[in-house]
């Protein structure tokens, strides 16, 4: 089972009417069970049935990677590893910034009410224990250690979705992305160049260029070199994803 199977079934019209913003995101985040099929409007009954069929079951696996995680971090000592992540430590417990907002993190649970989803990628973020200080060498997804094998899913889900809410209302759009600790940047070709930090070790560079009558709004976005140190491609994939729903829901507003 890929996206391309549930994407087919799909009505392929990228109406921007689901959280996900395209119909390949929402492929992806479906067979994910990150998102419900009842989310687009566009299928009938039936076809909700037929890819309900289709999916594997949920179970309670995010949960049990989550504990899993916790057990994996059990024995770290967040004072040590606190710099690297660009967090801080105090007492028994990690503060992160996340989508822009702090989160505390202990040895056994987070202070914070998070969705599943963001739980693990903060929990793997920490137990990569990355420590590279940012190099400032701009990177491509697909340029990145086993990036070839997802760069297609993350170009449908982040970049394309990115692209399409910043041509639907773009002045929303930046006031948005900017919160998610943004800035902008210099020396890009862009229409809008933007340095965002969904961890604090994970800067996005998101380049956006404007449509116009021949061409559609377009986006692309650059991690730097030390990325996988932090995040291994797949959690990256997710990660964008993240972004992709932080922006286009009210945890932004």
């Amino acid at each position: 089972m890929t996206p391309l199977d549930i994407y087919k079934k799909l009505p392929r019209k990228n109406c921007g009417k689901c959280s996900a913003g395209t119909c390949m995101a929402f492929a992806v985040q479906l067979l994910r069970r990150m998102i419900p099929v009842s989310e687009c409007p566009e299928l009938d009954e039936l076809t909700k049935k037929e890819i309900d069929a289709m999916l594997p079951g949920a179970g309670d696996w995010k949960e049990r990677r989550v504990q899993e995680l916790f057990q994996q971090i059990a024995d770290m000592k967040f004072a040590k590893i606190s710099e690297g992540l660009g967090g801080v430590s105090e007492n028994d417990f990690l503060k992160i910034r996340y989508m822009g907002r702090d989160v505390i993190v202990t040895h056994s649970d987070f202070r914070e009410d998070l969705d599943i989803w963001d739980k693990l990628l903060i929990l793997m973020y920490i137990k990569n224990a990355g420590e590279k200080p940012l190099s400032d060498k701009w990177v491509a997804f697909r340029d990145l250690k086993d990036g070839i094998i997802r760069s297609e899913s993350f170009h449908e889900a982040c970049e394309l979705s990115l692209a399409r809410m910043f041509g639907k209302d773009y002045r929303g759009f930046l006031e948005r992305i900017l919160k998610l600790d943004g800035k902008e940047a210099q020396g890009f070709s862009a229409g809008h160049s933007l340095i965002i930090y969904p961890l604090p070790k994970i800067p996005f560079l998101v380049l956006l260029w404007p449509g116009d009558e021949e061409f559609a709004p377009d986006c692309k976005i650059l991690f730097d070199a030390t990325v996988t140190d932090f995040l291994d491609v797949e959690a990256l994939l997710y990660l964008g994803i993240a972004v992709v729903r932080a922006i286009n829901s009210k945890i932004i507003s």
